[in-house]
C-alpha cells in the first residue's frame, strides 16, 4: 500500500481545492444550468460536453490522488464530480415548457401497458 504523504487535515484540504477545480472544468466547458434548462431537452451537443467534462474530472482526480498518494482527496473530488454531472444531467433533460423531464420511448418499458389491474367497482359486484 501506498502511503499518504497528507495528514488527515492536509487531504480535506486537497479535496477540496480538488473539487474546485472540478467546478471550474465544468463551468469552462458547458453552458450555465438554467440555461441546459432553458434550451430543447435531450440535447446531444449537451450530453457530449458533460461526459467530456466527467471524464476530465476524474482524470485531475485520478492524478493528483497518485500524486499525493490519498485516496479521501479522490473520494472528495469524485463526490463533486458526481454532483456537477447529476445536476447538468438533470437540467438536460427537463422540459423547458412543462418544467419535468421527458420520458422517450425507449425509457419506457413497454411490457407494462398490457397488465391491466382488476376492477374493484363495488357497484358492479353481484349482491348475494
Amino acid at each position: 500500500m501506498l502511503k499518504s504523504i497528507l495528514n488527515p487535515s492536509q487531504a480535506v484540504g486537497v479535496g477540496i481545492g480538488i473539487g474546485a477545480v472540478d467546478l471550474l472544468i465544468f463551468q469552462q466547458m458547458l453552458p450555465q444550468t438554467a440555461d441546459i434548462r432553458r434550451a430543447s431537452p435531450q440535447n446531444h451537443d449537451v450530453e457530449a460536453e458533460r461526459r467530456k467534462a466527467v471524464s476530465y474530472c476524474v482524470g485531475v482526480n485520478g492524478f493528483i490522488s497518485l500524486i499525493t498518494r490519498d485516496w479521501n482527496v479522490f473520494l472528495i473530488g469524485g463526490i463533486v464530480t458526481i454532483a456537477m454531472s447529476y445536476i447538468v444531467a438533470h437540467a438536460n433533460e427537463v422540459n423547458p415548457a412543462t418544467g419535468k423531464m421527458t420520458a422517450t420511448a425507449a425509457s419506457i418499458d413497454q411490457s407494462i401497458g398490457d397488465f391491466a389491474l382488476p376492477s374493484y367497482d363495488m357497484s358492479q359486484q353481484e349482491v348475494g
